[in-house]
């Protein structure tokens, strides 16, 4: 049996660094992310490789090559330098080290190299637009640093940095039905409804608190974002009782509508009126076969007749897509994504499928591992975005992505989400209300963020509620 042995002096390097082996696919069990010791598949003959992560000495005991690996046990010690005080930059370095090592003994290359975190952005922006850092120390491909370079250029003139300027996030955990590939805590509406009443107005006074002191302490709105679940699940007057409270005096205001089958007329006038100016409407994919498997409670000519009748309201509109949903292949993704492009909403979310703990997929043990697929089709997204004058404004990465690569969002001119790029950058604080939702504070002088959150069950959120607001006053103060 052969074994990948990690051990540290940092208790929270273990689940960074296991991420890092588990990108290379050779786990044996790949969801024990937690394990020290992680089996692992060789065609090579056995061997353990052990790892020793030690903050306070470093040396490297071994120097074998790759082949004298593959044959011996290779004790490995990866660790910062007495001088290095910065965490995250001695773990950084130990997972360049292990993908090394990989890399090395399996032959095999990843698209974003020895980048497991979810915002490559963000690094390559702290790194001075470093391309060559990025593809020859970090290893991330061309392809990718490319695509990473143009979103940060794309952002220009929309990344603000600012102590004093805060989006708001409310949370509406509530869906029609639960998607096969949702792992948000998101309930269905129907087996919650006498929450429904107690919960909208809890969120409501959350959000007066909050309207109270970003007034007081002269703080300023720049995005608003209504999220969840699908917010437009919840019946027209509960979403008007809410949409109604947000009149922060912001730029930009959006409502994850999301589900066409929550989508009315009633509901497109009264966001029109409380002057939301974003909204989805996501069809995940454009073959009625995969929204069927998916639990999609709508089929392919809902989402046309709901985004033909949104585009009448002057709404900027989002269409998300999902590459590698259960039996697509190559050809049915092209197909959703040419018909999104047909439709030309302004922007287009390309998101690959991520098979998070709590979704319906990863506990069916749904397996779609196929890096070369995935890999194409994304690719073929990104050319086609190109062509039809969509640019990428911001990305993100998950957890147990297939093909290890990315969500990417594409834009037309000037119709980028500006609260899409807050979040992902970091680079403003975000206000969140409602259960599950992650307040973060940023000290932009120190380059720092502290973070807060919600109870994530509904039921606490409602026994907690005063001290909910009262944490959250004390947190921004």
């Amino acid at each position: 049996m052969n074994n990948i042995i990690i051990e540290s002096n940092v208790e929270n390097y273990i689940g960074d660094l296991t991420e890092m082996i588990r990108a290379f696919d050779i786990c044996s069990d790949p969801n024990d992310i937690n394990a020290d010791r992680i089996t692992v598949n060789f065609e090579k003959s056995e061997f353990d490789i052990k790892i020793i992560i030690n903050y306070d000495i470093f040396y490297n005991k071994t120097t074998n090559n790759a082949q004298h690996l593959a044959d011996t046990v290779c004790d490995r010690v990866i660790c910062g330098e007495d001088a290095l005080k910065d965490f995250a930059k001695a773990k950084r370095l130990a997972k360049l080290k292990i993908y090394e090592i990989l890399s090395s003994l399996t032959g095999i290359t990843l698209p974003y190299g020895s980048l497991t975190g979810i915002r490559p952005t963000k690094l390559y922006r702290e790194s001075n637009r470093n391309a060559e850092y990025f593809e020859k120390t970090l290893h991330v491909s061309k392809e990718k640093t490319e695509l990473i370079d143009s979103i940060v250029k794309e952002q220009s003139g929309l990344y603000v940095c600012n102590d004093k300027l805060v989006d708001i996030f409310i949370n509406v955990p509530f869906c029609t039905t639960r998607c096969s590939y949702c792992s948000f805590i998101s309930a269905e509406i129907g087996k919650v409804k006498k929450y429904i009443p107690s919960y909208v107005s809890d969120l409501i006074k959350e959000i007066r608190d909050v309207k109270r002191w970003i007034n007081d302490f002269e703080y300023k709105v720049r995005a608003v974002y209504i999220g969840g679940g699908t917010p437009t699940s919840l019946d027209t007057e509960s979403l008007e009782s809410i949409l109604q409270e947000c009149d922060f005096e912001n730029e930009e205001f959006t409502v994850e509508a999301g589900r066409p089958d929550t989508i009315t007329r009633d509901k497109l006038e009264i966001m029109k009126i409380h002057g939301v100016t974003r909204i989805s409407v996501n069809p995940q994919s454009f073959n009625d076969k995969t929204l069927a498997a998916i639990g999609r409670n709508h089929s392919v000519e809902d989402i046309l007749r709901v985004y033909r009748e949104a585009k009448t309201y002057g709404f900027t509109i989002n269409m998300d897509l999902i590459a590698m949903l259960p039996n697509e292949d190559l050809a049915d993704f092209k197909y959703s994504v040419d018909k999104a492009i047909e439709l030309g909403p302004h922007n287009i979310t390309v998101h690959t499928l991520s098979l998070k703990r709590g979704s319906k997929l990863r506990e069916s043990s749904y397996e779609r591992d196929m890096s070369a697929l995935a890999g194409e089709m994304i690719g073929y997204s990104a050319i086609s975005m190109k062509k039809a004058g969509y640019k990428p404004y911001y990305m993100y990465r998950q957890k147990y992505m297939s093909g290890n690569l990315e969500n990417t969002g594409y834009a037309k001119d000037n119709t980028a989400c500006l609260y899409n790029i807050d979040i992902m950058e970091e680079s403003l604080s975000i206000v969140a209300n409602g259960a599950g939702g992650i307040s973060k504070r940023l000290y932009a002088d120190e380059n720092r963020l502290e973070r807060l959150a919600n109870p994530k069950g509904i039921d606490v959120y409602l026994d907690r509620i005063d001290a909910i607001i009262e944490n959250k006053r004390k947190f921004f103060f």
